[in-house]
């Protein structure tokens, strides 16, 4: 089902999810804290990861923080404007 914004209701879920979990790798990256754990419960603090890997997890952080502003949440096509009579 697509709302009136063009974007469906299912697809801004997906979003989300995607957004929250690439959020939770870039706190893994940058504090070894797991943000799932937290809220959940569980060992919020992972086994100690390589340097190379945390960079990473890092950069999936900031592509998820970065999609988050850029995910067109209530954007219309481009070059088309609805004309109501």
């Amino acid at each position: 089902m697509r709302t009136q914004s063009g974007v469906s209701t299912f697809t801004k879920m997906l979003a989300v999810l995607v957004i929250l979990g690439a959020i939770t790798w870039g706190l893994i990256g940058l504090f070894q804290w797991n943000l799932v754990a937290a809220v959940l419960g569980g060992d919020v603090r992972p086994t100690e990861a390589s340097h190379l890997s945390q960079l990473v997890y890092i950069l999936v952080g900031l592509a998820g923080v970065a999609f988050a502003f850029t995910f067109p949440w209530r954007s219309r096509p481009a070059g088309r404007r609805e004309v109501h009579p």
